[in-house]
């Protein structure tokens, strides 16, 4: 049985190991995103400025960031399990590596995607980037913000739980590599649409 002494340092490892692999990914996202609808606004949000608020700040506050960053985190578990997995891993490290990984890599792409913006503005028409984000801003319910973090650390938990469980129960030894890759990356987009189809259905329900 393990302990915190030796699963702290797995998780710690692991987590770092993730960052290592996503976190310039992500970030590239974010930024590219964010200068392309910025100059989308810059050009065309003119005619309806409300309009144009309201879709920024879904587009960069709401379902993208948790999307993109649950099938980046997806696809790296999916390379980690079947290349650089510690066979002496815990249920409990891979799914805190997880979900520590999914956090840092949300800010990271939220942060980048908010810059592109005002890059992709700014670009476009200068000295309009203030007055949008102010915009963007006060359009924005605080209340999106711990509901995008406690589902993307739900999704998460999810995504490591399957890692570690695909990798017990159902690989086999004389399964094909790639076999066992695909199937574990279509259990997790699996997970991820069903806990974003699920956030979805609560936020419709009537209050």
């Amino acid at each position: 049985m393990q302990t915190a002494r030796t699963t702290t340092p797995l998780f710690v490892s692991q987590t770092l190991l993730h960052l290592r692999a996503i976190s310039d990914f992500v970030a590239l996202l974010g930024l590219l995103w964010g200068v392309a609808l910025g100059l989308a606004v810059a050009h065309f949000g003119h005619n309806d400025i409300g309009l144009t608020t309201q879709i920024v700040g879904a587009a960069l506050l709401q379902k993208l960031p948790s999307l993109t960053v649950a099938m980046v985190l997806a696809v790296r578990l999916v390379l980690f399990q079947s290349l650089e997995r510690d066979g002496n891993a815990g249920l409990g490290a891979d799914m805190l590596a997880a979900v520590w990984t999914s956090c840092v890599a949300l800010v990271v792409f939220v942060a980048l995607a908010l810059l592109g913006l005002a890059v992709g503005i700014e670009s476009d028409a200068a000295g309009m980037a203030h007055i949008w984000l102010d915009q963007i801003g006060q359009s924005y319910s605080v209340w999106e913000l711990p509901r995008l973090f406690a589902r993307m650390c739900l999704i998460a938990l999810g995504l490591g739980w399957i890692g570690h469980v695909d990798r017990l129960l159902l690989r086999t030894r004389h399964e094909n590599p790639s076999r066992s890759a695909t199937r574990l990356l279509w259990l997790m987009i699996i997970a991820i649409l069903v806990v974003e189809v699920f956030d979805s259905y609560l936020n419709g329900m009537p209050t």
